[in-house]
């Protein structure tokens, strides 16, 4: 989006109320983001960069490792006290972490993908 879109948007309605749906549309159509099949081309760990972050996506053959694996990371963060972000869809779970107070990353951050991926292998391997 344009820098002074809104503002170019506003005065444009003032002089135009007649036509508010075509700024309507156009203002959609700009903030329509493309949907990317991100997730699954991260299979190891990846940085990110805005802010700088690591990301990895993992993905279960059943919905039983799936909760297996957030709970067990769930008792690591708190445990910590370092959280990352997770988002799931389906069998897929996404983490990004960094340290937010610092929008950058630190050694907590390496810590926590290297448990993710530690609680990631014993799920995988070991619970069915």
């Amino acid at each position: 989006m344009n820098k002074g879109f809104f503002k170019k948007l506003g005065n444009s309605l003032r002089q135009k109320p007649a036509d508010r749906e075509r700024y309507a549309s156009r203002l959609l159509s700009e903030m329509a983001v493309p949907v990317k099949a991100r997730l699954h081309s991260r299979r190891e760990w990846e940085i990110l960069e805005e802010p700088r972050r690591l990301a990895r996506a993992y993905s279960f053959n059943n919905q039983n490792k799936l909760q297996e694996f957030i709970s067990e990371l769930l008792d690591y963060q708190g445990k910590t006290n370092h959280s990352g972000d997770i988002r799931i869809d389906h069998h897929d779970v996404l983490i990004e972490v960094y340290t937010k107070d610092l929008n950058n990353l630190t050694e907590l951050d390496y810590e926590y993908a290297k448990m993710a991926d530690m609680i990631y292998q014993d799920v995988e391997h070991y619970r069915d």
